[in-house]
C-alpha cells in the first residue's frame, strides 16, 4: 500500500547535486547577513508525518521510509524530535531510528536579550541517537551550545555545535556540528516553497573516519491550492552520507519522493 501511494509521486522529483546544495546554503546564509535588523519570530515547528521512497543514485537499492517528526516548546525549554520507520519499499521487519534533542534557551531562561550580530538567541541542550534493528546496537549522546540566527518572518536557521560519543569502549569522543534550517519560500499568493533540511558533520571516532550526513528537502504547500496552507507538502529529499557510519569511500545518495502532513 505504502509502496503504490508513493510511487505517484516519484516522477515529480529532481536530482539534487553537491554543487547545488552549497549554492543553497549560499543563498541561506545570504540572506541571514542581510537581514540582521530583522526581529526574529521564535519558529513553532509542530509536528508532522513524512511518507517517503527513493531510489539509490550511485549504487542498486531503494529506501522506504516513514517519519515521525515533532518541534516544540515551553517556557525557555524546547526540544525537537523525530522517528523513523525505514527498509525497502515492503517495509517489511523495518529499523526504527530515534533522535530526540532538549535545549534550553539563555534568553527565555534569564530574561535578558543573549544575543551579538546576527545570533538571536543561544542555546544549552543535548541528546540521544538510538537504532533499533540494523547489524548492530547504535546509541549515542551528545551536548553542547546551540546558537540561533535571524530571519525574516516564520523561517528557522541555527547551528549546533556537540560532544558526540558513541557507545562502545572502542569508541572515542568527537565533535558534531550541524546546521538546520526551515525556511518558507513564497513565489506567488498561491505558489509557496518550503526548503527544509540539515547537515551533520562528524569527527574521527577512533575506528573509521569522519563522516558527514545531508538530507534537504524542497516542498511546494499543495493545501495552499486549496485554502488549507500549511497542511499537505509535496516534494523531495536528497539524502546523502559521505564515509556512511566513518567507513571511508562508502557513500550513499538516495533521491526520495516526499509527502509531508502536518498534524
Amino acid at each position: 500500500m505504502f509502496y503504490q501511494f508513493i510511487s505517484f509521486y516519484i516522477g515529480m522529483a529532481k536530482y539534487y547535486s553537491w554543487r547545488c546544495c552549497r549554492k543553497a546554503l549560499f543563498f541561506v546564509f545570504a540572506l541571514l547577513f542581510t537581514s540582521q535588523a530583522m526581529a526574529q519570530v521564535n519558529y513553532k515547528g509542530g509536528s508532522n508525518v513524512q511518507l517517503l521512497y527513493g531510489r539509490s543514485l550511485n549504487q542498486s537499492g531503494q529506501l522506504a521510509t516513514i517519519t515521525l517528526e515533532h518541534f516544540g516548546d515551553l517556557g525557555a525549554f524546547e526540544h525537537f524530535g523525530f522517528a523513523d520507520l525505514y527498509n525497502d519499499a515492503s517495509l517489511a521487519a523495518p529499523n526504527l531510528y530515534l533522535e530526540w534533542y532538549p535545549k534550553l534557551s539563555l534568553s527565555r531562561a534569564t530574561g535578558r536579550n543573549v544575543s551579538l550580530g546576527p545570533i538571536s538567541d543561544v542555546l544549552v541542550g543535548g541528546g540521544m541517537n538510538v537504532l533499533f534493528g540494523g547489524d548492530q546496537d547504535f546509541f549515542v549522546y551528545t551536548a553542547g551550545p546551540a546558537f540561533k540566527f535571524r530571519l525574516p518572518g516564520q523561517g528557522l536557521l541555527q547551528f549546533e555545535t556537540y560532544y558526540y560519543k558513541q557507545q562502545g569502549s572502542e569508541y572515542n569522543g568527537t565533535y558534531q556540528f550541524t546546521p538546520s534550517w526551515d525556511i518558507p519560500i513564497p513565489v506567488s499568493e498561491r505558489l509557496r516553497f518550503r526548503f527544509r533540511g540539515f547537515m551533520d558533520f562528524i569527527g574521527d571516532r577512533g575506528p573509521g573516519t569522519t563522516q558527514y550526513l545531508t538530507q534537504p528537502q524542497l516542498h511546494v504547500d499543495l493545501g495552499n491550492f486549496w485554502d488549507k496552507p500549511g497542511k499537505v507538502y509535496v516534494g523531495s529529499e536528497w539524502r546523502y552520507w559521505r564515509n556512511v557510519v566513518g567507513i571511508a569511500g562508502l557513500d550513499e545518495s538516495i533521491l526520495q519522493a516526499n509527502v509531508l502532513f502536518s498534524l
